[in-house]
């Protein structure tokens, strides 16, 4: 079967990438780089000898030894979808039902393969997968290697593979002494163990969970090691599809974050090695077992073309239009590109192949770039109004009063930080064009008469419009100044403002050497706020004709400012948030100096933020507590009774997870 010129350019793409990884000089991401590696294979014939490859071929600076056993790799499956596909194939060629077999899972360690070798109870060798047949001996570093035994009580010839691994603090420590020469953990691990004068070797660790005894389980193998001195990753013995599934879920949602190292996912092997050769080997990969991959919040695919967005402030923003992918459930067709020094520094052009990420509401972004499209020009005039741009070196600006994008969404950002219902982006740039506003401060000067005759707005919706507009003509000072959209100038900083500086005259004169006196500012920030203040200043003071600014209450909180962390039995956190400002005090959001009291459910507990309000002398109280600063009486507490349970069945051995 004849490989199309695209595939093939992929192919040799790959083959570059495979080199780099391996050698510790990765060009890309990991998650960038299993993205590309199975979107290549999976485009491959069934029997394509690029299936068969494992690893890279060793480069020189280290003496080349051969492995005793063929090092391999395995299937992956990256959602549950694939995961029971997988487990019902096994159940299918076996010829059993859910809960014959038993399997082992243990965490996929984000490491390199090591393969370490003893012979009459010294170790005499320590191999990198290399190219599964072959691969660098880097016994003089291994030595140093924690957690490697250089004696165990066997005079035989022993040969344990596993992982060696940096811990998520020792990577810090490595970052901090080298300026962050490592892209990755996986990458500093990889790179330190092939260091030739041995440096930081100290800080890594050889986690084991294969060895050549004559065992009948996978289990077995695992107590064979411990009994030999090696260090082993925690595993899980299971028995069907639903317990595969729920401990899936468990590391994916949360105790992955709980291991001192990385993982990139699971290990699911059938625990007896009988049934494991029975199912055979394809590729270079064993058919018992599989890499259970958390599903990727990235994916690659091809820009198309570069958009330019011109935001509030008058900064372009190039925006990246992509082949539609899927990323997670959703359908991403755009990715931010930050900006056009970033556009310069990654090679970013139509036809570029991308690796993009969506982490949660973020907004999804150009992270890798596999293979460099055409070189993309800078624009020269503002996309929006047409005039000219200024260009700082990382970003360009239209500051050109009147241009309909920028001003537009000056309109929004005041609209939606004050949650005014109705207005859409499409409602405010059709009463743009329609002449009926310019700034924040029209909308308020609209009236019904304006509505009159304009497709799509009946009598309802002109009352829904001037009722939400209302509801905004009064508001606290720290409010207005968030909406205003100052650069730099956040929530949480306008009220620590208006703590400072009191009033809107007090705002107005604020400079940059008062602001950096401030607790948490430093002076670029400082700058950048009063810099910001002084480009809206008109805008300003034009809503200040149309709003009224409200005093903050004064009441049993005043000058008293409150945290709270758990959940509370009579407020959910924004109504405890309504609640302390209700009555004078300051709603905070995090712990740090300065906070008055931080309110929890249980201040006996051993919570990061009880922590850090105990360190800092921070009084903690109850729920109670805060009620009483507020005069009220607590609600009494009714008492629960105990439900009897009934039988939960077999206690399972990974219990101990949920």
């Amino acid at each position: 079967m004849k490989l199309s010129a695209e595939l093939e350019k992929n192919i040799q793409r790959l083959d570059e990438l495979d080199s780099a990884y391996y050698n510790g000089e990765p060009q890309l991401t990991d998650a960038a780089y299993d993205l590309f590696k199975d979107s290549v294979l999976r485009e491959l014939p069934p029997n394509h000898p690029r299936l068969n490859k494992v690893g890279h071929e060793v480069s020189d600076g280290w003496k080349k030894r051969k492995h005793i056993i063929f090092m391999g790799s395995q299937n992956k499956a990256s959602d549950e979808k694939e995961i029971l596909k997988w487990i019902n194939d096994v159940y299918a060629e076996l010829g059993v039902r859910d809960g014959d077999v038993e399997f082992l899972m243990q965490p996929k360690i984000d490491g390199f393969s090591l393969e370490a070798v003893y012979e009459n109870g010294e170790i005499e060798a320590a191999v990198t997968r290399g190219n599964g047949l072959i691969g660098e001996d880097i016994l003089d570093n291994a030595r140093m290697f924690r957690q490697m035994p250089n004696r165990i009580n066997l005079n035989k010839l022993v040969v344990a593979r596993g992982e060696g691994v940096l811990y998520k603090d020792q990577f810090k420590e490595v970052q901090a002494e080298t300026n962050d020469h490592y892209k990755n953990i996986r990458n500093a691990a990889a790179g330190i163990s092939r260091r030739l004068d041995g440096g930081h070797s100290k800080l890594v660790r050889f986690i084991s969970y294969d060895v050549n005894a004559k065992v009948s389980t996978e289990s077995e193998k695992i107590n064979v090691l411990n009994k030999l001195g090696f260090t082993t990753p925690e595993v899980f013995k299971i028995s069907t599809k639903d317990d595969i599934l729920k401990v899936y879920q468990a590391f994916k949602d949360k105790k992955r974050d709980e291991l001192p190292y990385e993982i990139d996912g699971l290990v699911l092997k059938i625990d007896s090695l009988e049934l494991q050769e029975q199912l055979g080997i394809d590729h270079n990969r064993p058919n018992g077992q599989i890499a259970l991959k958390f599903e990727s919040d990235q994916a690659i695919t091809t820009g198309k073309k570069i958009k330019v967005q011109v935001g509030r402030t008058g900064k372009l923003t190039p925006l990246a239009i992509l082949d539609p992918v899927n990323i997670m459930g959703s359908i991403v067709s755009k990715a931010t590109l930050h900006n056009f020094a970033y556009i310069r520094s990654m090679m970013i052009g139509v036809g570029s192949q991308v690796t993009i990420e969506k982490k949660g509401d973020i907004i999804p972004q150009v992270v890798e770039v596999i293979t460099p499209g055409e070189p993309y020009e800078n624009p020269t005039a503002c996309p929006s109004c047409g005039g000219g741009l200024k260009d700082d070196g990382v970003n360009l600006w239209c500051f050109n009063e009147g241009c309909r994008e920028r001003e537009v969404n000056r309109i929004l950002y005041w609209v939606k930080t004050l949650d005014i219902k109705g207005f859409s982006g499409k409602f405010v740039e059709r009463l743009w064009d329609m002449d009926k506003i310019r700034c924040a401060s029209d909308i308020y000067r609209l009236t019904p008469d304006d509505f009159i005759g304009v497709d799509g707005i009946g009598e309802k919706t002109i009352k829904t419009f001037f009722k939400a507009l209302d509801e905004t003509k009064e508001m606290y000072l720290d409010t207005f100044i968030t909406a205003l959209g100052i650069p730099g100038c956040s929530t949480s900083t306008a009220k620590v403002l208006v703590e400072a500086f009191k009033d809107w005259d007090g705002i107005k004169k604020m400079e940059p050497s008062q602001i950096e006196a401030l607790p948490g500012f430093a002076e670029k920030s400082a700058i950048q706020i009063v810099e910001g203040l002084g480009s809206i200043l008109g805008m300003a003071e034009e809503l200040l004709e149309v709003i009224n600014i409200k005093e903050k209450k004064q009441g049993a909180l005043t000058g008293s400012s409150f945290c709270v962390t758990g959940s509370l039995a009579s407020y959910s956190r924004k109504d405890f948030k309504e609640a302390v400002e209700e009555n004078g005090g300051v709603f905070k959001s995090s712990v740090a100096a300065g906070l008055t009291y931080l309110v929890t459910n249980d201040p006996d507990s051993g919570s990061a933020k009880n922590r850090k309000a105990e360190k800092l002398g921070v009084k903690i109280i109850d729920e109670e507590g805060f009620l009483n600063l507020l005069g009220e009486k607590p609600e009494p507490k009714e008492e629960k009774k105990e439900e009897k349970k009934g039988n939960t069945g077999v206690v399972l051995e990974y219990e101990s997870l949920f």
